[in-house]
This record gives C-alpha cells, structure tokens and sequence, in this order.
C-alpha cells in the first residue's frame, strides 16, 4: 500500500508499553491494533487507535477448520467483544455446540483456560497471541484467529485518514495558537460550564495572572470581578470600558454557539492606550495620502507692512488651539493662511483636512463632515465611511466659505464644537474628537446674521480669534514681488523663457489697477501672459487686453475702492472719474456701466471736465 508502518510484537500490558515507546521514540501519531491488546492500549495512550475489525466470518473460519481435528472446541475472546460474534449460528451450522469464554485480565484468561480444560475442551481459538502460549502451557492446542485481508487494508486507509486530518487539525491548531499567542487583544475563553479553557499571553500580561494559575477554574473563582460583571450581562457585551489594575481596557464578549445551543464563552479585551495608538497610526498613513498642511508662513510673498502685520498675527494664533475665523475678500489667500497657521502648531504633525462648504450639496456635505454607517442611505458605501471630522483628529479641520454653509448644517456644527463628539449617519454612538476649527469666509456675517442665513451662536463659537487678510489693493507694494513670482513658476511650469524682470510701463499698470480677484486675479492673468507671449519679456498691450477681456465677465456689483481728496462736489466727482478711467484703461462703456449711468451722461461729464 505504499505506506511506512512501524510493526511491532507486543499483547495486553506488554502492548501498552511498546506503543507508549512507540509513540514517545518515533512520535507515532495512529496505533493499528486489534482484539484485547487493541482495547488496552485504546484504555491507556492518548492518541488514536484504530482497530482491526474481527468479523463472524473470521472466527466462524477458525472454529470450522479446527473441527477436523478437535470435538470440543472453545473460544476465548476479551470482554469487550463480548456477545459480539453469533455461536447460536455457528453451533447450528456446524451441529455442535461451540463453547466460548470472556476474560478482562491476565489472571481470568488463565482460569477461563484451566475450566475448558477440565470441561474437556482441547481446542482454544482466540483473537489474542496470549491465548496460544496460555493454552500451550496446560497442554491444550491453540488457534489465532486471523483477520482478512479487507480489515486490515480498510484499518490501514482508516488510519491514513485519521492521520491526514491530524495534520490539517495541528496546522489549525498552530495556526489559532499563532493568532491567539500574538494577538494584541487578551483572550479568554469559557467552557459551557464558565470553566476556563483558554487564557493567552495578552491576557496574561493585562490581567497579570499566568494562565497555568486558573486554566481549568471556574471564572467565579478567579479573582475578576469586573470581567465578572461583563460576564453577567444578559446580551453580548460589546465596546464595555473597564479597569483593572489601573488599566482601562475596551471589552467584548459573545456566546459560542453551536447548533443555536450556547456552548461558552469568548471574552477579547485590549488596552484603550493601544488603540488610540492604532488610531493614532491610521491616520498617519492618512496623512501620508495627503491629509497635510501643503503651506506655510514662508510662503506668503510679499514684504508690506500690513502683510507682516497679519502674517506676525497668524503666528501668535498658531501657538493656541482656538478656532479661528478667516476673513477676506475672495482671492487674498486665506487658505494660504489656513494652511500656515496648521503647519505652525502643536497639531502641525496631524493632518490638515480642507472642505469648500459652499462647493458640496447639503446632504453630501453632512456625509462628508460626519460620515455614515453601512445602510445608512441608498447608495451608502459598503462598511460605511469616516467623516472628515474623524479624519482630523489630532489636527485642523478648515471650513473654506462657511458663510455659506446651509442653517441645518450649522446647528450640527455648533454641537461638535460644544461637545467635542460627533456621530456618523445612521450611527448611534457618538465618537470623541480633537479637532482645531479655522474657518473662512468673504462674506459679512453680521450681515448675514441678520439676514438669517448664519446663526448667531455659531458666529460667535467661531470668532473667538479673528484674522482679516488684506486685499491685494491694500498693500499695492507687494504686486510686483507676487507677479514675477507668478511668472518664474508658469515659466518652469510650460518650459517658457519669459523675463520675470517688468518694465516700468508694466509696472506702473499692474500696480494702478485695483485686482478686485485680488491675488487669484493676479496669478491667473500672469499664467496667461506666460502662455500667451512670444516674447522673452511680457508686453503691456497684452496685459491691458486680458484685462479688458476678463472684465467683461466680472459683476461690476462687487465696488472698488478708490482714493480721492475732499473738495467740491464737482471737483471730487471728477476724481472718480478720472481715477476709474485709468483702471478700465478709457473703456467707456465699462466705466459707465461702473459708475451707474449711460454712455451719453458720462461723454457730457467728459467733455465738460475738459
């Protein structure tokens, strides 16, 4: 059959030591054995023992070959087959009466043999080689009964099976005591009589109790009171805070079940420390994807005072963890500050999480901001989603036009920040966060207060540090240091040789115009010069023509300022005009359109001026 099977020689007592030897010299996993030898070393070794089967047909052959020369014949087998092969059958096949005789030790066999022999009996058949030399000593003759040749292949495919499976279970038992042995949560677990079957290293070293100490205990009997406690909870405990030894540890428990019958226990705890370190490592991997400041104060160009000013402001917010409120006008920078106020802190190494609350739907942004759990809503991810909230724990959460954001919105806003916890959609738990808020607007918020479009309550949790960029037209000095940054970049960007060095009619343009985008304004219009010119240096005709051509599409509702001195009614009403004509470079229908009257009025206004 192609298998190595180690043979030995051994019956009754003597077979129990030989497979004991067996199983300890040559780690023997299967015994094959047979008869009363087979039953004793079943009785007293731990590992499986395959028997040959001895069947009616096996004994029957014995008995009718051994009556060619025997009249009285008696079989002696082992207690345990006792009743198991049919004499009434064989005696009225054979028409004699078969004698038979069981025995359970040494010592009964020998004084079963010495009664047949008295009775007359000269004939001993049995499954067992003892029988033969005990019958041989009292002068009988003795038989063995032989298995055939089909038990002994079919104990052999057994064993083989037996011992297939033996190697997949020590796989999955090395595989589990891997699991439980380097798991980072205790394990314990409980027999359907609360006895403990199972007691891991973690487990161990949390509960500071060796496992050879209670394994087997009745946990009631173990001094464990608070795993006791969730132990007596009628439902599965889940996500229970207990402490022991002045360790807080995060506790589960759930029954075993097995055909719908509780069968134990399996108790999994782990330390909350250890979590918020998981925790703490998600998100770095997080931040690694892109949940990180990408500015900071170095950044910022430009040397005006009020820039230095606001910038020097910043760094003073940087070094407390209160919210800030951002404000200016559209285009100044105020994610740029965002960015630099994060990256300065104590949270500088945690992420950075940015979301335009003017740019998603009510509903998609809720989800965003807190997330949802499985189900939670038709088309909810699988598993459910972390909110940004969650995201920027440890770090800043920046709401870029918050103005904006819808009243519904606010009030949930308002509770995170009093409370400090948010709960995901669909969810019914709420999860702690530590989260530094910087918001941002261009709008009036008094103004929309009164409007009642932004909760005053709100305005006031969030304008506890207030930080107002200047526009571009506030600090004229730092436009030229902003564009030939702009150019160098594009330059490098479109692999462009254009000249960051102005000319003076440049220059004096770039400066006299008003940049009501502020500095997106400024770099957009310096990208396309970059792109636009064949030239090395940049031409103030095309500046002047994208400029033109960009104002066409700007709502004029937004007003510029201007500076003018005070004087006559006439004398300052031809300031603004002669002011206004420069920035719209003597368009006259955008300068009417600017100044609110038609073309005609302002042509009259003009020639009367000169």
């Amino acid at each position: 059959m192609g298998e190595d099977i180690i043979i030995a020689e051994a019956f009754l007592e003597d077979g129990v030591k030989e497979a004991r030897e067996l199983i300890r010299r040559n780690n023997v996993k299967v015994i094959i054995s047979r008869g009363a030898t087979g039953a004793l070393i079943k009785k007293n070794v731990e590992v499986p023992v395959v028997s040959i089967e001895i069947t009616d047909f096996d004994v029957f052959l014995a008995i009718y070959e051994s009556t060619a020369k025997h009249d009285s014949i008696g079989f002696f087998g082992y207690d345990y087959k006792k009743g198991h092969f049919n004499f009434d059958l064989f005696s009225r096949i054979l028409n004699r009466k078969i004698n038979y005789f069981y025995y359970k030790t040494d010592l009964e066999l020998k004084k079963m043999l010495e009664k047949a022999r008295d009775q007359g009996i000269t004939m001993a058949i049995g499954t067992g080689a003892c029988i033969l030399a005990e019958a041989a000593k009292l002068g009988m003759e003795g038989r063995l009964v032989l298995s055939n040749r089909s038990s002994v292949m079919q104990a052999i495919n057994t064993a083989k099976n037996i011992c297939s499976a033996l190697e997949k279970d020590d796989a999955q038992r090395e595989l589990m005591k891997t699991l439980l042995n380097y798991s980072y949560e205790g394990i314990i677990v409980l027999d359907e009589d609360r006895r403990i079957i199972l007691f891991n290293p973690k487990a161990e070293k949390l509960l500071d109790i060796s496992a050879e100490e209670i394994l087997s205990k009745k946990i009631q009997d173990v001094n464990l009171p608070n795993i006791n406690r969730i132990l007596e909870m009628g439902e599965p405990a889940l996500q229970k805070i207990i402490e022991i030894n002045k360790i807080k540890l995060l506790v589960n428990r759930a029954n075993i079940n097995v055909n719908s019958q509780k069968r134990g226990t399996v108790v999994t705890f782990q330390e909350i420390s250890r979590i918020q370190e998981l925790e703490k490592n998600i998100r770095e991997e997080l931040y690694k994807k892109g949940l990180t400041s990408s500015y900071c104060f170095e950044d910022i160009i430009g040397s005006s005072r009020l820039l230095k000013e606001t910038i020097e402001m910043a760094r003073k917010y940087s070094k407390t963890n209160s919210t800030v409120l951002i404000i200016g006008e559209s285009g100044t920078g105020k994610e740029l500050f965002a960015n630099s106020i994060h990256a300065a802190s104590s949270r500088g190494n945690g992420p950075f999480v940015a979301v335009n609350c003017a740019a998603l739907p009510e509903s998609l942004l809720e989800s965003e901001l807190f997330g949802y759990e499985e189900g939670a809503f038709t088309g909810a991810k699988k598993g459910g989603k972390i909110g940004l909230f969650e995201l920027a724990h440890g770090g800043s959460l920046f709401l870029d036009e918050i103005g904006e954001m819808p009243l519904g919105l606010q009030a949930q806003i308002l509770r995170v920040l009093q409370e400090k916890k948010v709960m995901r959609l669909g969810g019914n738990k709420l999860i702690p966060v530590d989260v530094r808020i910087i918001a941002a607007t261009n709008m009036d918020l008094k103004k929309r207060i009164q409007e009642g479009k932004f909760r005053s309550d709100l305005f006031y949790r969030l304008n506890i540090l207030t930080l107002k960029i200047p526009s571009l037209r506030e600090r004229p000095e730092d436009i030229i240091p902003l564009a030939e940054h702009f150019i160098e970049s594009f330059s490098n960007t479109y692999n462009k040789k254009v000249c960051s060095n102005l000319s003076k009619a440049v220059i004096e343009y770039l400066q006299s115009y008003n940049w009501p985008g502020n500095i997106r304004e400024l770099k957009n219009l310096m990208e396309k010069c970059v792109v636009l010119t064949e030239k090395k240096e940049l031409d103030i005709n095309l500046i002047k023509n994208l400029i033109t051509e960009s104002n066409i599409f700007v709502d004029t509702t937004v007003r510029k300022k201007i500076s003018i001195n005070i004087s006559t009614f006439e004398d300052m009403e031809n300031q603004i005009i002669e002011q206004l004509n420069k920035i719209y470079d003597g368009n006259k229908a955008m300068l009417a359109k600017e100044l609110g009257i038609s073309r005609t009025t302002l042509w009259k206004k003009l020639k009367k001026k000169h």
